[in-house]
């Protein structure tokens, strides 16, 4: 979390952990996560590149950092 709110935009209001799983869909050894990101901008709407753009840069420092991936 700590490496996420380093990293975390202007935008973006909120970063918080809300579930852990591990069972019989992960790997051995694995975990899900599922973290909010509560992106907002109070003088316009945000675009969806921005969205995008905000979610995939976070997800590289997770790669980069951790070598995590999104679950498919």
């Amino acid at each position: 979390m700590e490496a996420l709110l380093e990293a975390k935009p202007i935008h973006v209001e909120e970063i918080a952990l809300f579930d852990v799983y591990r069972g019989p869909a992960i790997s051995l050894g694995k975990k899900s996560l599922a973290i909010l990101v509560l992106m907002q901008d109070t003088a316009r709407t945000l675009t969806d590149a921005e969205i995008d753009g905000t979610v995939a840069g976070l997800l590289r420092v997770l790669q980069d950092r951790f070598g995590a991936t999104l679950r498919q």
